[in-house]
């Protein structure tokens, strides 16, 4: 008898192959993958993204400030020689960062389309938190000044260049102290030329809810009408502080190694890089955490991190594949596994445009 198979693309007949079989499904769960990570997903949008069809890396110019001088009349000699400081990032791709789930009984389960669809959103989660803490403590670590580019004892050097760009000695238990701090990144980075326009600012859950909820009048100016704030309560929104807009993610804190060799973890798994015999391998890219490359570029100590002022030059992306959705069936697994995968790489562009907000 006739039997109506789901997942077949226009067909009356009996699919004869299994990809064949599930073809719809298929379509439908890498939507929802890709729908999960940019829900969950706050990173992308503040990295200098670059798209590559083939290679290991991308390149990104930097480039400082020259000077002026002045003109004497009749003054012929224009020989060029004021000088523009630069030099060039090359960001290499991460291995491929995957999030795998195998299911058997896949016609069951697909059929059950809200099955299906937490099973997406957890897997485009997964990637999407990966991509956040990376490119977080990629912020995070530029603040140090460990990293500096632009070092040498050369003419027109950074006024930025040795000095780190983070609050100290400041209790962030204390609402009003955490405006200050605001006050203070952004007021650094126009020292340093950093534009104010596109800076955002992301806090962990702790101190953006503590900025509504502050007992002291000084702790609520961020809300409080009388001095020129916006939000509230009600809508425990905060639109922005200083002129910068004031986002929250717990991807700030939550999973930052403290003090780890191997990066950030995602639901408590650390992403560490394996090679082909399961041994760790630490990605080489620009910049490591050590020359010798045997610690991650990713690895961060979050003990006191609390908050992170940044501009979108910051930070750059390369991206090989982007999100991506295959399925397989195993023959002796009797199961399908499933995977979501990318493969990106990311780097520091620009050191003076990010702040870190540190607790005492």
């Amino acid at each position: 008898m006739a039997f109506n198979y789901l997942g077949v693309r226009n067909s009356t007949s009996t699919p004869t192959t299994r990809s064949g079989e599930q073809e719809l499904f298929r379509t439908l769960y890498l939507a929802e993958v890709v729908k999960a990570f940019q829900e969950n997903n706050i990173m992308s949008g503040f990295t200098q993204s670059r798209s590559i069809s083939n290679g290991k890396s991308a390149t990104f110019p930097t480039f400082w400030k020259t000077n002026a001088h002045y003109h004497m009349p009749g003054d012929a000699d224009l020989d060029g020689t004021n000088n523009v400081r630069h030099d060039e990032i090359v960001i290499t791709c991460d291995r491929v960062l995957m999030s795998d789930i195998k299911v058997s009984e896949i016609d069951e389960l697909i059929n059950h389309f809200d099955v299906r669809g937490m099973y997406a959103e957890q897997m485009g989660n997964a990637l999407a938190q990966a991509f956040d803490k990376q490119l977080i403590a990629m912020a995070y670590n530029a603040t140090n000044t460990a990293y500096d580019r632009l070092d040498d004892s050369g003419t027109n050097v950074p006024s930025w260049a040795g000095t780190a760009r983070q609050t100290t000695a400041r209790d962030l238990t204390d609402p009003a102290n955490i405006v200050l701090s605001i006050y203070e990144a952004v007021e650094t980075l126009e020292t340093y030329d950093v534009p104010t326009q596109g800076l955002v600012c992301i806090l962990a859950p702790q101190e953006y809810y503590l900025l509504i909820t502050g007992a002291t009048a000084a702790g609520t100016i961020a809300i409080n009408r009388d001095y020129g704030g916006a939000g509230g309560i009600a809508s425990g929104m905060l639109p922005s502080i200083a002129g910068v807009p004031i986002l929250k993610s717990n991807n700030l804190t939550n999973g930052l190694n403290l003090k780890s060799v191997t990066g950030v973890s995602v639901n408590g798994t650390a992403l560490v890089e394996h090679d082909a015999d399961g041994a760790a391998d630490f990605d080489d890219g620009v910049p490591d955490a050590d020359p010798d490359g045997t610690v991650s570029k990713y690895a961060v100590d979050a003990t006191k991190f609390r908050g992170l002022i940044l501009h979108p030059t910051c930070l750059g992306t390369v991206k090989l594949m982007d999100l991506k959705y295959e399925d397989s069936y195993l023959i002796q697994k009797q199961a399908t596994l499933m995977v979501a995968k990318m493969a990106v790489g990311h780097g520091v562009l620009r050191e003076e445009a990010a702040f870190a907000l540190l607790d005492d």
